[in-house]
């Protein structure tokens, strides 16, 4: 289908799923303007009555969105000047079976997450919409660059460097890290230092998925396939991340079944749909993260050795923060310019016994907890520096007795270990409020271990 062919009401559906972004227009295979967002309206002072169903050169003389539609080559980044405001715009080329059928052009990429569940709404409803949305699902894709990686330290200095060495392979890469040391940023920034960054980015939780569902959203199912199928069928991640990346989070949860169905379609480049004796070739990247050793794994029988030397091609360690303690304050610096443009603080930094306090804990829950720590101390300081007291206040430490240092003066190393990992427990679990769910999180271990654990260490919960 051309979007010159499209309904006034399937146009309605398209700008309401971009409502949330503050610019986006589109033009079709002719450079007609079909889509034009209320922003747009308001910043350029015309109605739409005066933009839509008009070639956009006559509204836009100086627009490169023809430049896209020639070439298929996004432009991304680039100032756009409307009405003596410059714009940071990017303009993308939708496509349909290798065609360039219009052009998509977003002056910003806020709000994507509401967009995109404004658009799993209203598939369900408009299901002749699904190439669309996953065509704007394509485009946000893989949001981080290297340079998106914020850290000076040696140890991520290291690991970027091992990035830029290995992108311009189509080899498999295993990532590994603790918990909320960032591994979806590096997996992001792996593509787009690729040759495949034009390509699809599709990302895969592999622990989201209940086992006798992993083939078919792995490798899709054709019509009839099963009950409930739907009709016409529906590709795969594999398929929709053809000439792409395939991110495959949590690969260590896969089942022992599916993880021969996996080394099988990394062995042969094909996949085949559920229901379906088609064989379909597939060029994809596959890059896989894990917070478990997945040789670890293989050595408990838990995970095939074939699989994991195909994954392993590459590997890259993502250091915990812990390791990397001189990066907190650009880490701060970059998450409060974050939240004073999106929150209308006016944060300036934080003072001195702030930073003392940041540096002296060892971050069980790396980078994602310390952007949860300061986001609430921005919500709680609003302006000015942030304060040690704006880091407890939601931790409710103010309100209880500071957990008690603990300090081991013999030559037992079992006896200190335990009580190290005491000491550990008790502050993740103050830190996430007693949720003991959090705090397995950013343990990196099971509820059900922490249960262990608590009752193993005879660990009194405030």
């Amino acid at each position: 289908m051309k979007l010159s062919e499209l309904t006034p009401r399937d146009l309605e559906i398209i700008e309401s799923i971009f409502t949330g972004i503050e610019g986006a227009m589109i033009v079709d295979e002719k450079g007609i303007v079909r889509v034009f967002t209320d922003y747009y309206m308001r910043e350029s002072g015309l109605k739409k009555e005066e933009v839509l169903g008009k070639p956009v050169e006559e509204i836009f003389p100086h627009t490169r969105m023809l430049e896209v539609l020639q070439t298929g080559k996004p432009i991304i980044g680039d100032l756009w000047e409307l009405k003596g405001k410059q714009q940071i715009v990017s303009r993308v080329p939708i496509l349909e079976d290798g065609v360039v059928i219009g052009v998509l052009g977003i002056s910003i990429f806020r709000y994507m997450n509401e967009a995109k569940s404004f658009a799993r709404r209203v598939d369900a409803m408009f299901s002749e919409l699904e190439h669309y949305k996953e065509e704007v699902q394509r485009i946000y894709g893989a949001k981080y660059a290297l340079g998106s990686i914020v850290g000076k330290s040696k140890s991520i200095l290291e690991a970027k460097a091992v990035v830029s060495m290995i992108a311009s392979s189509s080899n498999p890469v295993l990532i590994y890290g603790e918990t909320g040391t960032g591994k979806e940023l590096f997996a992001h920034a792996i593509h787009q230092e690729s040759s495949r960054r034009q390509g699809p980015f599709i990302r895969v939780n592999c622990a989201g998925i209940p086992d006798n569902l992993i083939e078919s959203e792995l490798f899709g199912y054709d019509e009839g396939a099963f009950t409930g199928a739907r009709k016409g069928g529906k590709p795969g991640k594999f398929e929709l991340a053809n000439h792409g990346s395939i991110f495959l989070d949590e690969v260590s949860e896969l089942s022992w079944t599916a993880q021969a169905k996996l080394l099988r379609a990394l062995q042969e480049n094909e996949i085949e749909r559920v229901g379906s004796t088609k064989l379909i070739p597939v060029d994809v990247r596959v890059i896989s993260a894990t917070n478990v050793p997945l040789n670890k794994l293989v050595a408990e029988n838990k995970f095939r050795k074939d699989l994991f030397f195909r994954l392993n091609a590459f590997n890259l360690k993502i250091p915990p923060l812990s390791q990397r303690m001189s990066d907190i304050p650009l880490l701060c610096q970059h998450f409060i310019t974050n939240y004073n443009r999106d929150n209308g603080t006016k944060i300036e930094g934080l003072n001195d016994e702030a930073y003392k306090l940041l540096t002296s804990y060892h971050w069980p829950g790396n980078v994602r907890e310390l952007n949860i720590v300061i986001e609430r101390a921005c919500m709680d300081a609003r302006e000015g520096l942030i304060t040690v007291q704006n880091l407890l206040r939601f931790s409710n430490e103010s309100r209880r007795a500071p957990a008690k240092n603990i300090e081991y003066s013999g030559f037992n190393i079992k006896e200190a270990k335990h009580e190290a990992e005491k000491a550990t427990i008790i502050r993740a679990l103050q830190v996430s409020n007693g949720n003991r769910t959090k705090a397995a999180e950013l343990l990196g271990i099971s509820r059900s271990s922490l249960y262990n654990k608590i009752e193993e260490l005879k660990i009194e919960i405030i």
